[in-house]
Parts: structure tokens; sequence; C-alpha cells
């Protein structure tokens, strides 16, 4: 006899069976709907193409498989793509077309891209020499969209090692941009997008971050926020506030930053041109910029050149492709040498520098009309206090005006320009100064061989191809006064009292002790290069001197006889004693050479040994003195 199951084992056999059924059909479903298909047909392209050409009129050309996985969220790919304008100009070609499959339109038997990116893909910008490129038709409709608030349907847009090629026909200008991996997120087209990743630029990397823009008050004419920050190895740009596009409001309203310990790289690598723009170093600002037009001004603006910063306003103004700067800025302490490093190196007798071919071309390749205050300046060893002074960039020139500075207890002031000229750069130096401790000064310059109270007036003008041409050609006139003071180093008293003595060690004096006087004076003519020395001595209760001979500016030294003599008699014969000497070498370390001829003619025993001297002849070089008057 048959034996029948319980009915109630019957359904659980049957439900057990059902559920194994649904379970392969769902895991079938799941592995089917995870695995990629290849598409056969071009009706998911056709979709895809559709909302392209809706949104953005372009078409999408496929070379390569497409591809659609529906887990875990609905997705397609499209390889070897080529999207084009109306009119067929390609834009972007080759790589994959990534897009995501909203799921809403899909059950309904719609294809929608929400997200879509492009991997290893090139993509073309071209203008012509009026201004137009074939993806003014995509703007123009994203834009109509925004208009109508329609926003855009495609939420995100991503550049996987993407290459981006920008030319200018009516510029010439060629820009490849490489390695660019880039999102733009825009939810459902509305409100603000943001901009995060990375890209190579002129070969170098550079870090993007943008948020808080609202491409849909921009299109109904508003202002939107923004809030954008580069970065790479060159240096660091920050901007927040707000944007524009019309033109009659400020198209930048915020705060600016920037920062770079190599601006002239920077300059180098963006083709930008500053006024002394080689002579940048370390560079940063901070202040509120407000932009109309070509012009860009900053208030409350901290501008650092690689010392204390200056504060104070600028304003930047790109006319006719030429850039102008001009403003106002005010420093506690100010450091000067990197810009004044070109012109002491030049002068530099040892220097390199002196036969390389003057140029301002690269200086003067923006305009700069600029104002500077400082407690206290600084030009490598030299100080300056309370300083006020211009600086004048024009095309092809140079000018500095000190209107006030302190300097070694005194006071200078003066101009200093450099302009091209037919037959090279034109130098020209005025300059007075009044009350200047010329022993401060030479402690501070490592020369201290002088002290005394100064005043001077300098006027020179030379033109040269190079800067030892230049210094060659210097024509014009030197004059310095200096009130009571001292040589230091030399005792010119006791050498005279030697002299008369033991004539042979008179000279031992020369290089050691002082010699106070109570005025000097030096006049100098000069005449390529070469300064004259019209009139030139000192006066003291003691002693009386005077000098004659030349003073090299290109070389900077000095070659010259001097003469010396006591103001009142001297020794057992009571008369007026003398001595000459050269005086010559560097500038910076004259030395004082005797008149050994005079020295062994006043010895009695270098005269039995040498025999009876000729009559000297007199050295027309050396200035004769009267004979003082007897008590």
């Amino acid at each position: 006899m048959r034996h029948t199951p319980p009915m109630r084992e019957r359904l659980s056999l049957k439900a057990r069976a059902i559920v194994c059924v649904v379970g392969v059909l769902v895991l079938a479903g799941f592995v089917l709907a995870v695995a990629p298909w290849t598409v056969s047909s071009d009706a998911l392209r056709a979709a895809v193409e559709h909302q392209l050409e809706r949104e953005l009129g372009l078409s999408l050309p496929v070379a390569g498989r497409t591809t659609v996985a529906f887990l875990p969220s609905p997705r397609v790919k499209f390889e070897d793509v080529r999207l084009a304008d109306a009119a067929g100009t390609p834009l972007i070609e080759g790589g994959a077309l990534r897009g995501r499959l909203a799921w809403g339109p899909l059950v309904l038997g719609r294809i929608r891209l929400t997200e879509v990116s492009l991997a290893q893909s090139r993509i073309v910008v071209p203008m012509d020499s009026e201004g137009r490129s074939p993806w003014d038709g995509a703007l123009a409709r994203l834009s109509a969209r925004l208009g109508d608030a329609g926003g855009s349907l495609v939420d995100a847009i991503g550049l996987v090692d993407a290459t981006i090629v920008y030319t200018d026909a009516g510029a010439s200008r060629r820009e490849v941009i490489r390695d660019a991996d880039l999102t733009l997120s825009w939810p459902n087209g509305r409100g603000p997008v943001s901009l995060s990743g990375s890209a190579a630029v002129r070969g170098e990397a550079i870090s993007i971050a943008l948020s808080q823009l609202d491409p849909s008050a921009l299109v109904a004419g508003k202002r939107s926020p923004i809030d954008v920050h580069l970065s790479g190895r060159l240096g660091r740009l920050a901007i927040a506030g707000s944007v524009a596009t019309g033109r009659d409001s400020p198209w930048l309203t915020g705060t600016v930053s920037f920062e770079s310990r190599a601006a002239r790289e920077v300059l180098a690598w963006t083709g930008a041109r500053l006024p002394l723009g080689p002579l940048v170093g370390p560079l940063s600002l901070e202040g509120e910029a407000n932009g109309v037009g070509r012009t860009l001004s900053f208030s409350a603006l901290r501008l650092g050149l690689g010392g204390a910063p200056l504060e104070g306003a600028i304003t930047a103004r790109l006319a006719e492709g030429r850039l102008g700067i001009s403003g106002t800025l005010a420093a506690t302490t100010l450091d000067l040498t990197r810009f004044a490093a070109p012109v002491l190196e030049a002068s530099d007798p040892a220097s390199p520098l002196r036969r390389v071919p003057l140029t301002l071309s690269q200086h003067t390749a923006a305009d700069l009309d600029l104002r500077l205050s400082a407690s206290e300046a600084r030009i490598g060893a030299v100080r300056l206090a309370e300083v006020a002074m211009s600086v004048l960039v024009n095309a092809g020139r140079i000018e500095t005006t000190v209107s006030r500075a302190g300097l070694a207890g005194g006071e200078i002031r003066g101009r200093f320009a450099l302009a091209d000229a037919p037959t090279g750069v034109e130098m020209r130096l005025e300059a007075e100064g009044t009350r200047v401790d010329l022993g401060a000064l030479g402690r501070a310059l490592g020369s201290a061989w002088i002290a005394g109270s100064a005043t001077s007036e300098i006027a020179l003008i030379g033109t040269g191809v190079d800067a030892d041409a230049l210094l060659g050609a210097l024509q014009g006139a030197i004059v310095v006064e200096v009130g009571a003071g001292e040589f230091a180093g030399v005792d010119l008293a006791e050498a005279l009292r030697r002299f008369e003595r033991q004539p042979l060690t008179a000279t031992r004096t020369l290089r050691s002790g002082r010699t106070p006087f109570s005025s000097a004076i030096a006049r100098l003519e000069v005449e390529d290069g070469v300064g004259r020395i019209v009139d030139a001595g000192f006066e003291s209760p003691q002693l009386a001197g005077m000098l004659e001979g030349t003073v090299s500016l290109a070389a900077r030294r000095i070659d010259a006889k001097a003469a010396v003599e006591s103001v009142t008699p001297v020794g057992d014969d009571n008369l007026i004693s003398a001595l000459t000497f050269a005086f010559r070498g560097p500038l910076t370390d004259v030395a004082l050479v005797p008149d050994a001829k005079a020295l062994i003619q006043r010895s009695g025993a270098a005269r039995l040994l040498l025999g009876a001297p000729e009559p000297p002849t007199p050295d027309p070089a050396i200035p004769a003195f009267a004979p003082a008057a007897q008590q």
C-alpha cells in the first residue's frame, strides 16, 4: 500500500522548490546585471546621443564597442568615442566615455545620463582669429537651459588622464594641458558647482579646488560667490569673494592671496611680465581686490618681497597688451639689496658682469609708478633711515628718485636713471648729501680711513654697451667737502717731525696713528670715466696738504701725489718742513708711498754712502708750496 505524505509536507516541499528556483533566478539576474553586456543594437547609443544633442548639440559617433551593466548601479561605456559639433568638427577624440544611468527613466524604458566621465581622451578647444570656437554652440545651449531655470541633466562630469589642447589663432597661442584628472560636480544642474582635481600645465602639476560658483546666477546677470584654490610646486593662489559677468559691475570682489618662493619661475612659466621682473625673488601678497574691466585694484594690501611686508594699495591695469602697476606702499623695514645688486655688481672691477651687454628689455616689459616709504631701508651693508622714494619704469627706462633718506647721521637725496640709447644704455646720477658722517659710513663699508661730517654733490652721465664701456664714458663732476675730521691710520704731524730728525724712519708713522684736520675738500672733473683732481687738500692748526692726480671710476682706484707741509716752522733751522708721497691703490685700501729720493737726500749718512746727489728736478705733478712767513 503506497504511503502518501501529509498535505502539510507536500506544501512545504513545493515552497522550498519555489524558493530555490527564485533564488537561482535572482542569482542569475544579479550575475547578468553585474557583468557588462555587449550591446549589439544602436538603441542605447542613440538614446545617449539624443541627450547630448538636446543639451549641448553634440553628436556621438562610436567606433568601438558599447557595454552596459545594471548593478550595483546602471552604467554604460562607449569605447573609442568621438564627439563633434553640428558641423562635424571633432571636439573630443579617442578614449572611453563612461556614463551612469538614472534608475527612474530606465524603469520607464528611457535612457538618461546623470554622470559622465572621459578617460584618456583628447579634447580640442580651437579659437579663430575673431574669438569664435566650435564649442560656442554647446555653451549657448547650456546658457539657454540655465536661463530657463532648466539646469543640466548631468550631475557630474569627470576627466581621467585626459589631454586638453587650446589654440588661439588670433594670439598665435597654443596650450596643452596633460594628465587632467578633474571632477565637476553639479547636482541637478542647479545651484553651485564644484571642481576638484589636478592637471599638468606647461610641465607643472597644479591642484585645483573650486566651490560655491553658481552658473545660473552668472547667466542671469547676477553675482555668484566663488572660492578657488590653486597650488603647485611654484606657489599657491587663493580667491574668495564674488564674481560677475556684467560689464558695468566689478567682475571680482573679494580677497586674493598669492605666495611663491620662486616668483621668477612663476613669471617664466606663465609668460607674464612684471616691471623689474628678473629682480623679483620670493613674493607674497594678500589684500582686498576689486576688478573692473581690465583693472584690478588692491586695498589693505600686504606685499612681501622676501623681507618685512609692505602695506598700502596698488592698481594693476592692462592697456593694449601692456601691464601697468601704480600705487603707494610703506614698510617698517625695507631691503633693497636685491634690486640694487645688478648695479653694484656691474660697478665691481672684478665682476664678470662688467662686459655683459646691457639690456633693459626684460626689466621694462611692464610699467611701474610706485611710491615707497620706510622707517629703515638697507642696501647691502648701508642702512638708510626715514626713506621716501619713488620708482618709475617705462618702456626702455628705469628711474629711481630719493626725495629724502637719512644716511650715517646726515641726509641724502638724488636721482638714478637708466635708459635705452642708440649706443647702448645711458646712465644718469644726480645726488647730494649733507652732514654725512664719513667715519660711520666707512665702518659700514669696511674702509674707515677718513672721518668727518661731509657735504657732497655728484653729477654724472655716461653711455655704453656694457658696464665697462659705460663707466669708461662717464662725464661730470664730483665735489666733497668735509668739516672737522681726521685721517685714520696715518700720523702726518709725527712723520714731519721724524722727517727733520731722522728722515729714513719718517715713514714709520704713515701707517699708524691719526691726523686731525679742520677742513678738507676734493673736487673732481670727470671725463671718459676718469676724475681729474682739480682742487683737493686739507688744513689743520699744524699741517696743510694738497693732492693732485686722477681717480678711475671704472677701476675704483686713485693714482695721485700728495704734499704735506707744516704750518709753523719746525726743527733747529726754524724752517717749514714738507713731505711728499704717492697716494695710490683701490679707494677702499689706499696706500701712502713716501718719496724715497727726498728721504735719502735729507739723510746725511745716506748721502755719504750714495755720493753727492744731483740737483733735484721739480716734479710738475707735485704742487709747490709757498714758504710760510718767518715769525
